[in-house]
């Protein structure tokens, strides 16, 4: 048994051992404790996950499909193919997150950090990309971004 603790005081017991794969979906986490925990391949898609604390996180494989990550912390955090298309990430924090070949198509992301990113072979077709901070974001030739948006004009490096 898992208890993860939120700062509302409504903490959450899950009948898991881990949080690794563990089916997380549309459970309310909101303002969650989950800093530097492991949820590589967990599904927690249409989770409510607004104000938590997620830095150096690991999000690797996991779906996040329609979740809310809105004023989140997630800096640090590892996002390595990861399907987060649809989620709401408007004004969260992924300051030097990883990225690398995540499914970000149609997340809703203004006013969102992603300061020094790696956004590598990501798909950021994202919703308000115009309005967040991708100063130092890493991109390359893979990376897919919205038609008509020019990511050297907002800060993104190319790098290989």
């Amino acid at each position: 048994m898992v208890i993860i603790r939120c700062e509302t005081g409504d903490d959450v017991t899950i009948e898991e051992n881990t949080l690794v794969g563990a089916s997380l979906a549309n459970l309310n986490l909101h303002r969650a404790l989950l800093d530097r925990s492991d949820l590589t391949g967990a599904d927690l898609s249409g989770t409510e996950l607004r104000s938590a604390w997620m830095e150096e996180a690991n999000f690797a494989n996991a779906t996040l499909c329609c979740a809310n990550l809105a004023a989140c912390n997630a800096s640090h955090a590892n996002f390595s193919l990861a399907n987060l298309s649809g989620t709401m990430m408007r004004s969260g924090i992924f300051e030097e997150a990883n990225f690398s070949n995540a499914n970000l198509n149609a997340a809703r992301v203004g006013g969102a950090c992603f300061v020094k990113a790696n956004l590598k072979g990501a798909d950021v077709r994202c919703e308000g990309l115009e309005n967040a901070d991708l100063s130092g974001a890493l991109a390359d030739a893979n990376t897919q971004w919205p038609e008509n948006f020019d990511p050297i004009q907002r800060g993104v490096i190319y790098a290989s």
